[in-house]
């Protein structure tokens, strides 16, 4: 039989419930509100309508369902905008309010800016609890020189066009309804559990890089024939 990431879901939830899965590391997680401009952001909710969803996602099985779309590295011009500014002024503002993070990785040239992931979260979709480092474990063919340290989601829709979806950590009793503009960047190993509760009315769109140490090479969308 083989184990799905998904088979833990379960466990997790009612340790959580019971209060045996708890360590708060609140002081990790930044929350920056408008962060990325409004125009751009209604820009690419705009441009996913012209583009092909991306359904070659497998680590997701079990905990991602159907009712989001999924788009990969999607070519969009102002993509590039969102990463430079996260990848500068993001990470500037993460390292000083967060002491601990780790300096030695930045301005280095083996520290950079993954592939963007851009999710449409439609009604019924959640994305249940998941760290953001054990794809390294599934594709050792990709990220075998990669290690994610730090994961940042960014978000497109106004706060008043879905109910639901908000994020949840396990080492946090905060819930993030975020809205046009505003990024949540946190470390990407497994104390940062966390879920996208399910949505019950309209529709939420977000995207996510990770900031990695190791191998410079791109990953290739589902088109190519490198995937």
């Amino acid at each position: 039989m083989t184990l799905k990431i998904s088979d833990n879901d379960n466990t997790i939830k009612n340790e959580i419930l019971d209060g045996q899965f708890s360590n708060n590391m609140s002081d990790h997680i930044l929350y920056l509100p408008s962060f990325i401009d409004k125009d751009i952001c209604k820009g690419v909710i705009n441009s996913l309508d012209n583009l092909d969803r991306d359904d070659s996602a497998p680590y997701t099985d079990g905990l991602l369902n159907d009712d989001a779309d999924t788009y990969f590295d999607p070519d969009i011009k102002c993509i590039d905008k969102v990463r430079d500014k996260i990848f500068i002024d993001g990470l500037k503002e993460y390292a000083s309010k967060v002491r601990s993070f780790n300096w030695s990785y930045y301005d280095t040239k083996s520290f950079h800016c993954s592939e963007m992931i851009i999710r449409r979260y439609n009604k019924g979709s959640e994305f249940k609890y998941h760290h953001d480092d054990i794809i390294g474990e599934i594709f050792p063919h990709w990220f075998l020189r990669r290690q994610n340290i730090l994961t940042c989601n960014f978000y497109f829709s106004d706060a008043k066009d879905y109910e639901g979806g908000d994020l949840k950590f396990t080492c946090s009793d905060k819930k993030y309804h975020t809205s046009m503009g505003d990024i949540i960047i946190f470390p990407s190993n497994w104390m940062f559990y966390h879920e996208v509760q399910k949505i019950t009315k309209g529709k939420r769109y977000s995207g996510t890089i990770w900031l990695y140490y190791g191998s410079s090479k791109r990953m290739p969308n589902a088109k190519s024939k490198d995937w």
